[in-house]
């Protein structure tokens, strides 16, 4: 892929930590990172849907120490409460939760996180998605994504008492989507000045490029819109931050 033209890679699984596990190969997301790294040619690479209990220290410290692998962790939590997490089946706790970012905001300062998350799983009290707004608030993701709890048939959880009716489930989406807003338009303002480095994905015919800085994921983040793009696809640009559009970036080339 990188012969081909490939400057950035995304590592994508359902649980990207789990990698080699079932051939009982131990720190397997560790190791093939490290062996991508050697490639000559490939400048980013990007880990996508980390489950939070997989997240090592040796991991962080692969992260740190790398000059390829992007300051972007996308690591789904799906909720906070440590009673809906048992409940959902996922090992996590809000201590746990907690402590895993602050230990990521330690080791990688300029660390930009992803995450998504479920409202309204069966059982879910108001004081319950309070707490999750609440640790929204606290961690400041760069980018999330929220989800309705949607039963479905055959499932589990389909069939658990407390089923959340659909109109609170819609209040819940709504009310964290605007909180998360707020905090990514406050994000993007205090970014006006600042310079990145940019890679250019397309450019339109009117000298309007399309681009991502490394806090933004193809096809699901936003994006840098670039001035005056005379670079092509798949270059990268030293550029700096002029304004913004509701979740993109204004930039243009230093």
């Amino acid at each position: 892929m990188v012969s081909a033209g490939a400057v950035e890679l995304n590592i994508i699984a359902q649980d990207s930590t789990s990698y080699g596990r079932d051939l009982k190969i131990k720190d397997g997301l560790t190791g093939l990172v490290s062996e991508l790294e050697e490639i000559t040619g490939l400048s980013w690479i990007r880990l996508m849907y980390l489950y939070p209990a997989g997240i090592d220290d040796k991991l962080i410290e692969t992260i740190a120490e790398s000059e390829k692998i992007v300051r972007y962790l996308d690591i789904p939590i799906q909720h906070i409460n440590s009673k809906i997490l048992k409940a959902m089946r996922r090992p996590d706790t809000e201590d746990q939760l907690h402590r895993l970012i602050e230990k990521l905001r330690s080791a990688i300062p300029d660390i930009v996180l992803r995450t998504t998350v479920i409202v309204g799983f069966p059982g879910e009290s108001d004081q319950q998605f309070a707490e999750l707004l609440d640790f929204v608030k606290w961690v400041q993701f760069d980018a999330l994504g929220c989800f309705k709890f949607y039963a479905e048939s055959g499932t589990a959880a389909a069939q658990m008492p407390g089923q959340v009716p659909e109109e609170m489930k819609q209040q819940r989406l709504e009310e964290l989507m605007l909180t998360q807003q707020e905090i990514a338009f406050a994000k993007n303002k205090n970014r006006i000045g600042s310079k990145l480095t940019c890679l250019v994905d397309c450019v339109d015919g009117e000298g309007s490029g399309r681009g991502r800085f490394y806090g933004q994921a193809p096809d699901i983040d936003s994006v840098c819109i670039i001035k005056n793009c005379l670079a092509q696809p798949g270059e990268f640009i030293n550029a700096k931050v002029i304004g913004t559009k509701e979740y993109d970036l204004l930039v243009e080339k230093i």
